[in-house]
């Protein structure tokens, strides 16, 4: 079971977990703020906030 948690202050943070019992080789990613995202059927995206998470490396892309 997944379970999510928001946080909400002066700054807002978002939790969830990844219960599974099989690998996927994941790792701690950190994405900073402003890096260019490039996406294959959207609009990239080159302001965001920082991103700090598990990720699954597919294809040298990570998925969070």
């Amino acid at each position: 079971m997944c379970t999510a948690i928001t946080y909400q202050s002066y700054n807002n943070y978002f939790g969830r977990n990844f219960d599974y019992e099989i690998s996927y080789n994941e790792m701690v990613t950190i994405t900073p703020r402003k890096y260019p995202l490039v996406f294959r059927k959207v609009e990239n995206l080159d302001h965001h906030y920082a991103i700090i998470g598990i990720t699954a490396d597919v294809e040298s892309y990570p998925l969070y």
